[in-house]
């Protein structure tokens, strides 16, 4: 056998170790030394023409680096190692890259060599790329010129009062009004860092037991959470397949392609996988996943500290989750992370010590089978009470301790605040035929219950604005076509009751609402919709999109100043998005449709990944990092 062979099959005899030494008991990392972002220009670039490059050190050395690609997409530049350093006034070492011409193919190996002289903040020197295979990434070599940041420029850091703390943003609402003047054109988009850490790709391009060796290239997937930001740090929560765990070989997509060990050294040594690469294959197969939470520097994208807790999630790797994936809150110097089992974690936003978790973790246990995940994206904390439903009921925590207040039927929730009170709303019953209730936050007292035909089964499909529920029924089957109608409720203290209802529309996947300055807009199947809150009275629509993707599979808006943020399709892998102008009763495009110049990942079917924009800063989760933009005008 020869040496490629013997090291891939040595790696799966090294397996069981790896096993018998894994622990469950939660580790904080956080990094030594000081973080620095070098901004360099090429001269020409792996697409040809010039090329930005930002490069990340951690203690001097490099710690990650991005191509900006012109094409965005899905063209992963994975590290392997590196001996790039920053010595003095000299920057120079060899990064070797991986690469492949697509998911599933032979991997590729490439070399970054960095000569670079730095001095008074500036860079400058030669670059070359050599592969080996040109076919896949060309040899190019050049000048580069530019800048190494010490410190963050001023009015770069996010003002104290910008804040994304959960899924549905500030307000609940998926907004956040307050921004700067912002570029007309998202083309214009300013790209500021990738994070430290690398972060897995979401479903919408993950690997899947069908096509389970696409992990070589694009690692294994870690749901579908989305950014939050709050107090100039950036949170993201995913799960990475636990180290030590089992690999189920027993598994019939593993058995109908590697029969035995020896096959499967063959069948990596055949699509030129270093070992580390087939190591992620294998990572596929594992019975359990670790959960893991990271503090992002949301200036310069340095890790601030990682939360990793062993063992606690199913390690759910496919491309087509139909569910939802549990998104942070923060709120009182805490952070409070849902897992993919429903699993409640409350972190210190400070230290990443793990003050509590509910249910309390008992390693003997199973975590559970892989299902459809939590019932919400996000807890709530309401009336000083922090809830979360699990396995059909809701319980009221302690913040501080988790120690439970009370307990009540629950399923999805939502929160009701206006007229100086606190409420949560509880969607009970699937498919839109059930209940809706109101319960007191502070004691766990149920106000009211009402029968309705409301939709309880995806989280977009209804936000809670000035005392009015915004929401649409399960979509109606007639014939070969499905409709659905938005209506509004005037909720009370006694119930609730229909004040307007809308014309039917056909659905997508998901049906988003996003209220604002008293206006509902929301997304059907290749429509978007304007109406007065107050009395359903349509004031705008778009039906042309001529110049923009049409609405379809998993979308999204979200409102940032007088624009809105609209992504057409969010469950296929690729991230694209657009201006709108909701000055103009037809939300006319402003500017390009953009295809954002990083490795791109979406979520999948009903619950989209959520990009905030804070003091005019774009936070995306991509397929291999967090990336930030500025929008701001010059």
């Amino acid at each position: 056998m020869r040496p490629m062979a013997n090291a891939l099959l040595l790696l799966v005899l090294t397996d069981v170790a790896l096993a018998q030494e894994a622990g469950v008991e939660p580790v904080v990392k956080v990094p030594q030394g000081d973080y620095q972002v070098v901004r360099l220009s090429l001269s020409e670039g792996l697409r040809g023409g010039p090329q930005a490059l930002l490069v990340g050190l951690r203690d001097g050395r490099l710690a990650n680096f991005w191509f900006v690609m012109p094409d965005g997409g899905d063209s992963r530049l994975n590290l392997r190692r590196s001996t790039v350093e920053l010595k003095g006034t000299t920057l120079a070492g060899r990064v070797e890259i991986r690469t492949a011409p697509g998911r599933g193919k032979p991997m590729v190996g490439a070399r970054l060599t960095l000569a670079l002289k730095v001095g008074d903040g500036k860079v400058a020197g030669t670059f070359e790329v050599d592969s080996d295979n040109p076919a896949v990434l060309k040899p190019v070599k050049g000048m580069v010129t530019g800048t190494l940041l010490t410190k963050p420029p001023a009015g770069d850091p996010l003002p104290p009062e910008a804040a994304w703390p959960s899924f549905w943003g500030p307000g609940y609402t998926m907004t956040a009004a307050k921004q700067p003047p912002m570029i007309d054109d998202l083309a214009q988009a300013r790209p500021v860092w990738r994070s430290e850490v690398y972060v897995p790709t979401a479903y919408g391009n993950a690997p899947d037991n069908r096509y389970f060796t696409r992990a070589l290239i694009s690692g294994n997937g870690g749901g579908g959470s989305s950014p939050v930001v709050a107090d100039g740090t950036v949170y993201i929560y995913f799960y990475v397949p636990s180290p030590g765990a089992a690999v189920n070989k027993k598994n019939p997509y593993w058995q109908r392609t590697f029969a035995d060990d020896a096959a499967f050294a063959k069948g990596m040594e055949a699509l030129h996988a270093m070992p580390e690469e087939a190591a992620r294959v294998q990572d596929h197969f594992r019975e359990s996943a670790d959960d893991h939470v990271v503090a992002i520097d949301a200036t310069t994208g340095a890790t601030r500290w990682t939360l990793v807790l062993p063992r606690r999630s199913p390690n759910l790797q496919t491309h087509k989750h139909r569910g939802i994936s549990g998104v942070p809150l923060v709120a009182e110097k805490t952070l409070f992370v849902p897992n993919l089992a429903s699993r409640l974690y409350a972190i210190d936003v400070a230290t990443g010590n793990l003050k509590w978790e509910s249910p309390p973790f008992d390693p003997s246990s199973p975590v559970g089978q892989a299902g459809k995940g939590p019932h919400n994206p996000s807890p709530l904390l309401l009336g000083g009470t922090l809830i979360w439903p699990r396995g059909g009921k809701a319980y009221g925590l302690d913040p501080e301790t988790g120690k439970e207040r009370w307990v009540t039927p629950g399923g999805y929730m939502m929160p009701w605040v206006g007229g100086g009170k606190e409420r949560v709303l509880f969607f009970t019953g699937t498919g839109g035929a059930g209940a809706l209730s109101c319960v007191d936050p502070i004691s766990g007292k149920e106000l009211w219950r009402q029968e309705t035909d409301l939709a309880a089964f995806a989280p977009l499909s209804a936000v809670v604005g000035e005392n009015v529920l915004v929401a649409s029924p399960a979509p109606v089957k007639t014939g070969d076509a499905s409709t659905c109608t938005y209506s509004g409720w005037r909720l009370s203290d006694e119930g609730m009751h229909k004040i307007w209802q809308d014309e039917p529309i056909r659905p997508d996947e998901n049906l988003p609402v996003t209220v604002s300055g008293g206006k509902v807009y929301f997304i059907g199947r290749e429509l978007l919709r304007v109406l007065d809150l107050a009395t359903g009275r349509k004031i705008g629509e778009r039906k042309d999109f001529s110049n923009l993707a049409p609405p379809h599979s998993n979308p999204w808006l979200g409102l940032f100043g007088n624009r809105m943020l609209f992504s057409p399709e969010g469950q296929h892998g690729r991230c694209r998005l657009g201006w709108l102008d909701v000055t103009t009763a037809d939300l006319k495009t402003s500017g390009s449709f953009w295809t954002p110049p990083h490795t791109s990942t979406t979520a999948y079917n009903s619950q989209p990944i959520v990009y905030p924009i804070l003091d005019g800063r774009l936070f995306i989760r991509g397929g291999d990092g967090i990336y930030c933009y500025d929008l701001r005008k010059r």
